[in-house]
């Protein structure tokens, strides 16, 4: 039987950052952008127009199927020498070739976007007949959800040239501040009870057992930040100005609410934003409930930043989870729903798909990617043998799952958006819960278990929503000027004050620097599609009674057209409900209050 690997094995498409093979494969992908640059080119005056004829649409279809036969090979190969990269910065962020090569990569990609732009605002603009026209080959049909979906904002549209410049401009005046901030999480230190260590290992002690040791932790990290405060307020300041600027000069037709833009990216209404918002900010006496109980449990009066992580207390030695301890567990809940599902987990770690295994320079937090061919996901976590560890590797594991059942389709549909992609993962954290909460035997055992679930609650329901006002009150100061540091962690203590009230004892003022999702200079507002997905997947997990054994097709269903259609669509079309709607966000936190009342019970029992 093959073993459970800890580190992952990309050599099957070069052999390492400094592989020669990677700039010939630059060299070739690069001389590959000129002629389609000079094919969509014609279609530059026909974007401005963008009026035809009936005769225009035979010979326009078929000069536009033969750009894409170039363009998508390119961005597959493009695609993998991306997530080559990058992985290989996530293990080892003073890895020079690869730090050399992500500008390079970056640049490239602006400028394969840049090729397209002509044929793209051609797209955006072409009158609504011809686009029925056109997806209706079957070379293209896998255009046609993302082509409707964009042409909803083909009145921020700038001119060819425009959107040209600003997609050239992005690399050094957007991209840059985000790569700025990745290279100092990976190589910052700091002091944790004398020891120098790195933020990811730093983090990792966030949920050790020792209340001193938390402490020391979450101090060093934040004495680490605060050295470099000025920096991430010029990273912030510089991203969000960015957008500002650029929302600005689409605005020609119509002013577009900076959430408006964030809704149409994640794929959902305002309304359904709004919804979602509202009814978690009635019921968020649920999550501070949890961590009142969680104090209870500590034998504190409150809890500090601190504790948010912690373990649940537990008689005698903390139990060290083993890495193929932790995989069986995974397997064995995932297939509760699918053996296909549990079969998977394992085989991830069997082939090195995954890399857990702490290193110096290693980037904080956690994530899933995927090469584009063939179709494999990849993990990266840091595993050090907590409960904590187990639950964030079966979030991932839950991406990849996902990933996995989509890749016969064409790559086009494959691209989800946040609020559906964080479904998969929140789904598969509650079936690994739900399993372990089933095989726990004494009261001690399901506290343990439903310690995770309040804390998840209290995440979703107070730390996601708190990031989200902050992001708002970010934005909404940087239209007036420039924010200084201290004013951010103004705008972070009051934002985490409106959602946390009373259940901390203190808050965390530096959160805006030492959470990445802040600068991420891709996508703003990436932090309401986690509560999205945790009701959403809930809400889902509550239907498999309902659904008996046709719930894992039903499931599957869903996820495979998570890249053809809009949440609201989504439901609509596989659960017959309307999330624009407060009723399904409600019966989803019904859903949470009765996990946390159920844990209080334990707690005081």
């Amino acid at each position: 039987m093959p073993s459970l690997q800890q580190t992952w094995d990309n050599r099957q498409f070069f052999s390492s950052t400094a592989d020669p093979q990677i700039a010939a494969e630059l060299s070739a992908l690069q001389a590959e952008v000129e002629p389609l640059a000079a094919a969509c080119a014609p279609f530059a005056e026909r974007a401005e127009a963008a009026v035809l004829s009936a005769s225009d649409y035979a010979p326009l279809m078929a000069a536009i199927c033969q750009i894409y036969q170039r363009y998508d090979p390119l961005q597959v190969r493009l695609s993998n020498l991306r997530t080559f990269i990058y992985t290989a910065l996530s293990v080892d962020a003073k890895d020079r070739p690869a730090s050399q090569l992500m500008p390079r990569l970056q640049q490239l990609s602006a400028e394969l976007e840049q090729a397209m732009k002509p044929l793209d605002v051609f797209l955006l603009r072409v009158d609504r007949a011809f686009i029925t026209a056109l997806v209706a080959d079957p070379a293209l049909a896998s255009l046609s959800f993302s082509l409707h979906h964009r042409r909803q904002l083909s009145d921020q549209l700038l001119s060819v040239a425009a959107e040209s410049l600003v997609a050239g401009l992005s690399v050094s005046g957007l991209y840059s501040w985000g790569n700025l901030y990745d290279e100092l999480a990976g190589t910052l230190k700091c002091d944790v009870q004398g020891e120098t260590m790195g933020l990811a290992q730093a983090s990792n002690l966030l949920g050790h057992p020792q209340r001193d040791r938390r402490a020391a932790a979450w101090q060093g990290i934040r004495n680490a930040w605060v050295v470099r405060q000025e920096t991430v307020a010029a990273i912030l300041n510089a991203i969000n100005g960015w957008r500002l600027e650029e929302t600005k000069q689409r605005s020609h037709r119509r002013s577009l609410h900076y959430l408006d833009k964030s809704c149409h990216q994640n794929g959902i209404e305002r309304a359904t934003l709004n919804a979602l918002m509202e009814t978690t900010y009635a019921r968020r006496s649920v999550g501070q409930r949890a961590l009142k109980a969680m104090a209870q449990m500590l034998d504190i009066p409150q809890l500090a930043p601190w504790d948010l992580k912690a373990p649940a207390p537990a008689s005698g030695e903390t139990t060290q989870i083993s890495w193929e301890r932790a995989l069986e567990l995974i397997a064995t809940a995932f297939r509760q729903l699918t053996p296909a599902m549990g079969d998977f987990a394992i085989m991830m770690a069997e082939k090195g798909w995954i890399d857990a295994r702490p290193t110096p320079n290693r980037a904080v937090g956690a994530y899933c990617t995927k090469f584009a061919d063939p179709r494999q996901p990849r993990i990266f976590i840091t595993f050090e043998g907590t409960l904590a560890n187990v639950m964030t590797l079966a979030h991932e594991l839950g991406h990849a799952w996902h990933n996995w059942v989509m890749r016969d389709l064409p790559l086009r549909q494959t691209r989800y958006p946040m609020t559906l992609a964080e479904t998969a993962s929140i789904f598969a954290e509650t079936l690994v819960r739900d399993a372990l909460l089933k095989q726990a035997k004494t009261p001690a055992q399901q506290r343990e278990i439903l310690w995770q679930e309040a804390q998840s609650a209290a995440v979703f329901l107070l730390n996601i929503p708190a990031r989200f006002e902050f992001e708002q009150r970010l934005v909404e100061s940087r239209q007036q000027g420039f924010a200084i540091a201290s004013q951010l962690r103004t705008l972070m203590r009051q934002s985490w004050q409106l959602w946390y009230e009373d259940s901390l004892c203190d808050y965390d003022d530096m959160f805006w620097a030492s959470k990445l999702h802040f600068s991420i200079a891709q996508l703003g507002f990436y932090n309401y599609p986690y509560l999205f997905g945790y009701l959403f997947s809930l809400g889902i997990y509550a239907q498999q009674s309902r659904y008996g054994e046709h719930f894992n097709n039903l499931y599957t269903a869903m996820l495979r057209d998570t890249g053809a259609m809009t949440a609201e669509a989504l439901v609509r079309t596989h659960l017959q409900q309307e999330i624009a709607q407060p009723q399904f966000w409600q019966a989803s936190l019904d859903l949470v209050e009765r996990t946390v009342s159920r844990f209080e019970q334990l707690v005081s029992a």
